[in-house]
């Protein structure tokens, strides 16, 4: 974790940046023989994480080069950086136009559906790049993890396939294969697949990791946890191996020994999103409320913020509480980012109607049956609101609707 030096240092530096970009983006500066010192300036900014302070500067080169291709892909990063996943896709389409058809930008088009939520469309994408002969090997990888992502598990199975078939010892597809079985809920499969890999990669740390995962899955958590000792013996600072082991001792009711691995992580890595996860959730299971706060707020000073899963935990955990108002507070800033089917609506919805915020409640209840006019939770909430306020006969019709769509 960064000292307060190295943090004020960071801090006078993002701010002589940012008074050289004011310059370079300056309406009399805008030539494109300034474009070199714009994208060194680009580049140091988002190396700090400052990635909203340097829209300009890309929108300033593309003023002056619109087909600058490392600006297009670096504007379309940046709104992804930002969460502005709308303008994302519309600096995607203009790339697209420069660089049609380009494998790259189309994994990036096909990220940005998936999390605004239109499934279907990114994974129509992703078919399109997976029937592509220009697609590379290494680009089939991405395909099909995109796949998984909207659950298409057999076109990613074919496409792993399709990898080994040309690259046998392709470790990325080996466990892309297991990560299928896994997916399907076939953990036998996953062990055979991992036995297959690791003839053809022996010793390969990631296949046994992956190997450990399946056997705990099937109940052979010892036989987990011995691999998972061996790979650690290999490599005692390997923070995968440790985080493996740690989530295997945890499934075997060996809570010290987690949170030992857990705490050894962190010393190394302060900011390892898994453990600091795993910390809350270790808080939580405890029936600890308070501890789990103090680790959403720990998680939140290590990866930002606003950074909007910790944020989501820390609005559940304020709510399980006692303290809607603050959950609510928490969970409404996340709205406006949030997928239409994201969780964070409803949980949103409950923490305003428990605070007694019952027209924000009603609200964004009413949002969520436009996205989904069959969301159960929205319609029993509305129901619920109805009765409250004494109108039996919305409530009535809101819940026959509820038990007709359940039908």
């Amino acid at each position: 974790m960064a000292d307060g030096n190295s943090t004020d240092r960071n801090t006078a530096l993002k701010s002589h940046l940012v008074a050289a970009r004011d310059l370079l983006v300056a309406p009399h500066r805008l030539d494109a023989s300034d474009n070199p010192v714009r994208m060194g300036v680009v580049a140091a900014l988002r190396s700090l994480g400052a990635h909203a302070q340097a829209i300009p500067l890309y929108d300033a080169v593309l003023a002056t080069a619109p087909a600058f291709q490392p600006a297009l892909i670096g504007r379309v990063d940046a709104s992804v950086a930002e969460g502005d996943l709308q303008a994302a896709l519309s600096h995607i389409a203009a790339a697209l136009t420069v660089m049609p058809a380009d494998p790259a930008l189309l994994l990036k088009q096909a990220t940005v559906l998936r999390r605004l939520g239109d499934m279907a469309e990114a994974q129509e994408v992703l078919r399109t790049l997976a029937a592509d002969p220009a697609t590379t090997q290494h680009q089939k990888i991405a395909v099909a993890r995109g796949l998984m992502a909207v659950r298409d598990f057999d076109g990613a199975d074919r496409l792993f396939g399709q990898v080994l078939a040309k690259q046998p010892r392709s470790e990325a597809a080996w466990i892309g294969r297991a990560d299928v079985a896994l997916a399907l809920g076939d953990p036998p499969l996953a062990i055979a697949r991992c036995e297959l890999g690791l003839e053809q990669l022996a010793g390969n740390s990631a296949l046994q990791q992956k190997l450990a995962n399946a056997l705990q899955r099937i109940g052979r958590t010892d036989d987990a946890i011995g691999i998972l000792q061996t790979l650690l013996h290999r490599d005692p600072r390997s923070a995968t191996v440790q985080f493996a082991l740690a989530a295997a001792q945890r499934a075997a009711g060996r809570t010290d020994e987690a949170a030992s691995l857990y705490s050894e992580i962190l010393k190394r890595s302060p900011s390892h999103r898994g453990a600091l996860t795993a910390q809350i959730e270790m808080a939580l299971l405890a029936g600890d409320m308070d501890a789990g706060l103090a680790a959403c707020d720990q998680a939140l000073s290590r990866l930002g913020a606003q950074d909007p899963e910790i944020l989501r935990r820390k609005g559940q955990i304020l709510l399980q509480s006692g303290q809607p108002a603050d959950a609510f507070a928490v969970l409404s800033g996340l709205r406006s980012e949030a997928p239409a089917a994201s969780p964070v609506h409803l949980q949103a919805a409950r923490a305003a109607l428990d605070a007694g915020e019952v027209v924000q409640a009603e609200a964004i209840f009413n949002d969520i049956l436009r996205s989904d006019p069959t969301n159960a939770q929205a319609i029993l909430g509305l129901a619920e609101l109805a009765e409250a306020r004494g109108d039996l006969k919305s409530a009535m019709t809101l819940l026959e609707h509820h038990i007709q769509t359940a039908d």
